[in-house]
């Protein structure tokens, strides 16, 4: 009786990407890279990660704040609600 093994390997597709960079900065990323002993490519790649990331998660400030439990001593949270729009009419004045 023979027994075989078959293995699939299921690879991400990878895409050449060309960039524009100055060389002072090329330098220092080159030195960074082999320090951590990393490839700019996966450097570049965490970074462009990290911002796709990043932005869905922002939340509300608003909807923070509803969370939040009110202070003892501090009126209702339409008080807050009207303290973000005035500070916020004030620095942007609109």
């Amino acid at each position: 009786m023979r027994i075989f093994k078959i293995y699939a390997h299921i690879h991400r597709m990878k895409t050449r990407l060309n960039i524009t960079i100055d060389d002072t900065v090329l330098t220092y990323i080159k030195s960074y890279a082999a320090a951590r002993q990393i490839s700019i490519s996966q450097i570049i790649e965490g970074h462009f990660r990290n911002i796709v990331t990043s932005e869905g998660q922002k939340e509300n400030i608003l909807e923070v704040m509803d969370r939040m439990e009110t202070p003892s001593g501090i009126g209702s949270d339409d008080d807050f609600k009207k303290g973000y729009y005035e500070a916020r009419n004030e620095k942007y004045g609109r």
